[in-house]
């Protein structure tokens, strides 16, 4: 039928750690690896095939855009979510704790409040950002910083002079173009930019979901978005992952 879930389970971790996870692993169904730096595509293949199961690799699991991923798929996942994790250098799989997450979810008795910009532009844990996206050195901001976009007011997180990441209430799609203003006491910086990848993020104690967003700038000043970085942004930059 075409509801029934396929014997399939997606496995969802760092890429460095595929490999080792897929070997060390006995999971159900046949195995199909997505890259936890290639959420929207892990996304798409859950939605199109509807696995039976899906396995997280732990660590990834308890950042925010972890928590996220699996409050996206929690529906779409018929027979259950597992967590992979590393102990002893052995893979072992553990079955997830039914109904919301019990990594990082909130308590049903817990008091909820509403975000402001300086709460989620302080959301700690970066997030996992889709691979080759980053060509310059990014350099996180000193300070809470807005920018508006188009579709209002978002939180500036960190900055290239090539792209930028920015926290925001609505919702920004990938490939969607935005008019970017870095305003600032001196002279703003306005840049049209492109949204390279959106994450949606819902943390603990907080009533309003919100998207981590990736953007590449489109035709922009270097030399304005330089002078404009050296003003807000640390000295040093943010390491480079291991892909």
């Amino acid at each position: 039928m075409r509801d029934m879930p396929a014997d399939i389970c997606v496995l969802v971790a760092d890429p460095s750690r595929l490999d080792a996870i897929r070997q060390g692993t006995s999971l159900p169904g046949r195995l199909m690896p997505c890259a936890s730096t290639s959420l929207a595509s892990a996304i798409a293949n859950i939605r199109a095939y509807r696995p039976k199961t899906v396995a997280l690799e732990a660590v990834f699991a308890e950042t925010p855009a972890g928590v996220g991923f699996i409050e996206q798929i929690e529906s779409l996942v018929r027979g259950g979510i597992l967590l992979v994790v590393e102990h002893d250098g052995q893979w072992i799989v553990t079955p997830r704790g039914n109904g919301r997450s019990q990594i990082n979810g909130p308590r049903a008795d817990s008091k909820i409040v509403a975000p402001s910009p300086r709460q989620v532009a302080a959301v700690a844990a970066p997030p996992v950002e889709p691979a080759n996206t980053r060509r310059a050195p990014r350099f996180p901001v000193r300070e809470q910083l807005e920018v508006v976009v188009e579709s209002g007011h978002a939180s500036l997180i960190d900055l290239s002079v090539l792209g930028a990441q920015i926290v925001s209430l609505p919702l920004l799609r990938p490939n969607q173009k935005l008019k970017i203003d870095l305003t600032d006491t001196n002279d703003g910086v306005s840049v049209i930019a492109q949204v390279a990848w959106s994450l949606f993020e819902k943390p603990t104690a907080q009533t309003e979901p919100y998207y981590r967003v990736g953007l590449e700038f489109t035709g922009a000043a270097r030399q304005a978005l330089e002078k404009y970085r050296q003003r807000h942004c640390d000295e040093k930059p943010l390491a480079v992952r291991a892909r």
